[in-house]
């Protein structure tokens, strides 16, 4: 990272920072960022870019600079964020992160758009060349939605069901061409509907991590009609026109051919795209390509597959798997792939499995457990049944969640606390809610561990973030907003409260960050750090879940705590047993030598109101004083 090379140079005399430069020198962006962000003179070039935030020229001249360079903006988001933390330069963070995606953003529409011309001039082989507007469709499509963003208006489908390649892939049937094209279609067509909304509320920073998504969905796309008819008309539909090899089709039929003696591996390249993003899909292809070679020399075997883009499968003896294991995997990532100018090197993630009716479908749950365990590849029989349908499950869950994310589906429910000694509503908190397509709500218990592993997390904390904020700066109630550990620690998230908590100051003194006691607990220095940074706006500091499993009384005595959360679970047992009257009673003793506020959650009887009523409480919290809801009561 360029931040620690700048921190090694800082102090340094002329012969240690060559050898620095040296160092950098090896990275494959150098050239890109070593006179803007590396170097002696970095902080310098950062804070004449700050000074002169205003200039059109400063982000103009950046943005030429890291597209002319072929600097992915994923890189370039990351470095930013990581600048402006190191510096403590949150003031118009956001205004300035968005700033620098636009000017690459506007360099970057138009390159790509005369690459899509391009690819639809190519000349197509004299069997192709009746599908050829079918085979371009959503090359042409993305080039409308291209020019559309640049001000010049052109008709692109946004209804996946509707656009030309939508209507095919009906008519065909995605069992007939690929069982993941309709998924990658309708992502697709979700992504735009997304992006065009980003876009129109000026989050450039954002659009484009959705736009490179789309743009290689669109050439994905092209390919597999490509592949499609090449395969019909040249050869047969068995075979993969790029390799030569058998394709998900052969692998089906083979299968039927061969008994539960034979295994299946299932092997697929870790961020490919990126690949085909850096140096273009013909380079990719050969990639491809030498890949299967290897293969066939490593393993001897004709049973080799290629089943869908950069996923290969491959079918061997059960007598045969710890060869395989070793053999292909590893082997593989020791070769060094030669693409251009460069020499890279490959990581692999895979399962394997018995032979049997269900294999695909299990080795294909293996491989995202596999990619979720460093790239050990997942042994897909040793792996019970549950575990299997309940990460099933959540890949079914995790494609809503995008999708509800896409479309502004992810909305903050709103529950009263009620000051107990006023009986007034005097607080709300804010909780997370999922809108399925089938319009019911969904509850955090319902999809939040598999929200935090996805990659969206981030923007969607920052999104209920930014919803309740602005909800609030239009009254003056308090109101409260979860955090986890996950969202302190990310330097995006970070920078982004901050630049919020400085937007809506009014709001920033009613707010309270509540964070859960375990959490609080095991990863205290970090957490103190936040809170400090929280207290100089003005907000305050909720430990939630108190009492119950990890409860600790030297927690609240590290942290300026200004509110204390009883678990729910005293509440709700605290009518039938004594231990959970004198747990919380304890609990007010402490909260009162710290002059921390006391709420009470889960209070859903008038019984339990009553006899909360008759301890040392301040708030309280729960469906007898009034259920989640969309809107203040």
């Amino acid at each position: 990272m360029w931040l620690q090379y700048s921190r090694m140079i800082q102090g340094c005399g002329m012969q240690k920072i060559q050898d620095v430069i040296d160092t950098i020198k090896s990275s494959n962006y150098f050239d890109a960022w070593a006179d803007i962000f590396l170097g002696v003179n970095a902080a310098t070039e950062w804070e004449y870019l700050l000074e002169n935030r205003d200039s059109k020229y400063i982000y103009d001249a950046l943005g030429e600079k890291l597209h002319s360079n072929n600097v992915p903006y994923v890189i370039v988001s990351e470095y930013i964020s990581e600048f402006f933390r190191y510096y403590d330069k949150y003031d118009d963070y956001h205004d300035i992160k968005n700033k620098i995606a636009e000017a690459y953003l506007n360099k970057k529409l138009k390159s790509d758009s005369d690459l899509i011309s391009q690819e639809i001039k190519k000349k197509l082989s004299v069997t192709l060349h009746e599908k050829k507007d079918l085979i371009n469709a959503h090359l042409h499509w993305m080039q409308n939605f291209i020019s559309t963003i640049i001000g010049k208006p052109k008709f692109f489908e946004l209804d996946p069901t509707k656009c030309f390649v939508g209507l095919w892939i009906l008519e065909e049937g995605s069992e007939n061409i690929h069982p993941k094209i309709n998924e990658l279609h309708n992502n697709l067509h979700a992504m735009a509907q997304s992006a065009i909304r980003m876009y129109d509320k000026n989050d450039y920073a954002y659009f484009l991590l959705l736009y490179l998504d789309i743009l290689m969905s669109s050439y994905q796309i092209r390919d597999i009609i490509t592949n499609v008819y090449f395969s019909r008309r040249l050869t047969s539909i068995y075979q993969d026109s790029l390799t030569k090899q058998g394709n998900y089709f052969q692998l089906r039929l083979d299968m039927e051919n061969l008994s539960n003696d034979n295994m299946l591996l299932i092997l697929n390249i870790k961020e490919f795209s990126k690949i085909n993003l850096l140096y273009g899909h013909d380079c990719g292809d050969v990639i491809i390509k030498e890949i299967i070679e290897y293969i066939s020399k490593i393993v001897n075997t004709s049973n080799i597959y290629r089943i869908y883009g950069d996923e290969f499968a491959i079918m061997f003896a059960k007598e045969k798997k710890e060869t395989i294991f070793e053999q292909i995997k590893h082997q593989l990532e020791e070769k060094e792939f030669h693409v251009k100018d460069e020499k890279i090197r490959l990581s692999f993630y895979g399962s394997i499995a018995s032979l049997s009716e269900d294999v695909l479908e299990r080795c294909e749950y293996g491989l995202m457990l596999s990619k979720n365990n460093l790239g050990e590849i997942t042994n897909v029989d040793m792996i019970d049944d549950s575990i299997l349908k309940k990460y099933a499950q959540n890949i079914t869950i995790s494609q809503e969640l995008r999708l509800a994310f896409m479309d502004n589906r992810i909305i903050p429910y709103y529950q009263a606390i009620m000051d107990i000694n006023t009986g007034k509503i005097v607080k709300y908190e804010a909780l997370m809610r999922v809108v399925d397509i089938h319009s019911n709500i969904l509850v955090p218990s319902e999809f939040l561990e598999v929200l935090q592993g996805m990659y969206i997390y981030p923007e969607v904390t920052k999104l209920m973030i930014k919803k309740t904020f602005e909800k609030f700066a239009e009254n003056t109630l308090d109101f409260s907003i979860n955090l986890s550990f996950a969202d302190i620690i990310n330097l995006d998230t970070q920078a982004f409260i901050i630049a919020i908590l400085k937007q809506y100051p009014d709001a920033a003194r009613r707010c309270t960050f509540e964070l859960l006691e375990n959490e609080a607990i095991h990863n205290h220095v970090e957490v103190i750090d936040f809170f400090a940074s929280l207290h100089s706006f003005g907000a305050s500091i909720a430990l939630d879940d108190f009492g119950v499993g990890y409860s600790n009384y030297e927690t609240i005595f590290k942290f300026d705590i200004d509110y204390i959360k009883i678990d729910g679970s005293l509440t709700q047992s605290l009518l039938t047993n004594e231990r959970s009257r004198i747990l919380i009673e304890s609990i007010v003793a402490v909260a009162r030598k710290l002059d921390a506020k006391l709420i009470v959650e889960y209070v859903s009887s008038k019984e339990l109101f009553d006899e909360i009523s008759t301890m040392d409480i301040d708030y309280v919290q729960g469906y007898y004083i009034g259920k989640p809801q969309k809107d203040l009561l």
